[in-house]
């Protein structure tokens, strides 16, 4: 007979205790994202992998990881531009100084020319430099040619235009007297061509500076119609030539004038914040503490500006966009991530963004203009 085998009795696995009554699913979840490290990010070699992880996942460590990566790896395509571009102008400078032996002559030839009434002023200067080498088998020639026109206008200002053109060329030494020829004739041609470019340029900028005031007269005498019209034709001719005259004063603002002046609004309000030194429209922006003045300046409570800091970028643009939008119903045309993605915003955006802001605080009146 064959013995009998007893079978022993397994002790139960012990099953690992769950933190916090957790699920065995979301053990797994975080042992998976627990393999998302510093080092499989940084084997990642192209930025629009990154991008997709960062918008698939929505764990804050995890985002924080890929951001990093991210900069590390525009980084990492910074400096090897900055090392192939070095290398380039290494190259052509060893280039340049071993063609530069021989001697070299330098000519330089300027002229001048002014209006009849003394108005404009145009000024061309040439100059012809000629690399010969030691052994004169090599002959390398540059030409510069520099205008500048200057423009006074009846009103005192005065317009000033420079452009700077080089070209350059370099030959063999040749045996024939006709190839010599050849070689002056296409040179001459080609300073022909250069001169009649700038002499098209001239033209042209003389044609745009007499375009305004062809527009202001237009201006002047549309006004005066309209204050006849309006108030009948008076009988003093003395009024209604001061009446024009104050009027024609009064011009319409253009864009840098109104950049300008939005500018100095915005440092007028935030004068006296901590951490805020409004010199233009991008960097001066880029930490948030700006907005963050402003929006205080005209909303006092909608936050403590005590508590601010510029380190914490993200934060501060996060309370100006969110308070203007809750207190001045001013739409939130910036992005915060564009924003703390940027060092220096651009100042087209800022700018438009700011019109925005003066214009809902116009509407509800904590503004005040010279038509309201």
């Amino acid at each position: 007979m064959e013995p009998e085998v007893v079978e022993q009795p397994q002790a139960p696995k012990l099953e690992p205790e769950l933190p916090n009554g957790m699920e065995k699913v979301q053990v797994r979840e975080l042992e998976r994202r627990s393999k998302l490290n510093v080092e499989e990010l940084n084997r990642i070699e192209d930025e629009d992998v990154l991008d997709k992880m960062l918008d698939r996942t929505t764990d804050f460590e995890e985002r924080r990881l890929i951001r990093n990566a991210m900069r590390e790896l525009r980084q990492r395509k910074r400096d090897q531009r900055e090392k192939e571009r070095d290398q380039r102008l290494q190259e052509m400078r060893s280039q340049a100084t071993a063609g530069r032996a021989g001697h070299a002559t330098e000519t330089t030839t300027t002229q001048s020319t002014q209006s009849a009434d003394g108005s404009a002023r145009s000024t061309v200067t040439k100059t012809e430099r000629l690399v010969q080498s030691s052994d004169g088998t090599k002959t390398s020639r540059t030409t510069t040619m520099e205008s500048s026109f200057v423009k006074r206008s009846d009103d005192g200002n005065s317009t000033f235009v420079q452009t700077k053109s080089s070209y350059s060329s370099s030959s063999k030494k040749t045996g024939s007297i006709f190839d010599r020829e050849d070689e002056s004739v296409s040179r001459q041609s080609s300073l022909a061509a250069l001169e009649r470019r700038q002499a098209e340029k001239k033209k042209e900028l003389m044609k745009a500076q007499s375009l305004p005031k062809t527009s202001a007269s237009q201006a002047r005498k549309a006004m005066m119609e309209k204050l006849q019209k309006e108030g009948g034709s008076s009988p003093n001719p003395a009024v209604a030539r001061t009446a024009v005259q104050r009027s024609s004063s009064f011009g319409v603002p253009n864009a840098n004038s109104i950049k300008q002046m939005l500018l100095d609004w915005c440092r007028a309000k935030t004068r006296g914040y901590e951490h805020v030194d409004i010199q233009n429209f991008s960097s001066s922006w880029s930490d948030g503490m700006a907005f963050c003045a402003l929006v205080h300046n005209f909303f006092p409570e909608a936050f403590d500006y005590s508590q601010l800091t510029p380190q914490n970028r993200r934060h501060n643009f996060e309370v100006a966009f969110s308070s203007a939008e809750k207190h001045a119903d001013c739409p939130q045309l910036l992005d915060v991530e564009d924003m703390v993605r940027m060092r220096e915003p651009d100042w087209k955006c800022v700018y438009t963004y700011i019109q925005e802001f003066y214009r809902c605080l116009v509407q509800k009146g904590l503004v005040k203009t010279k038509k309201s």
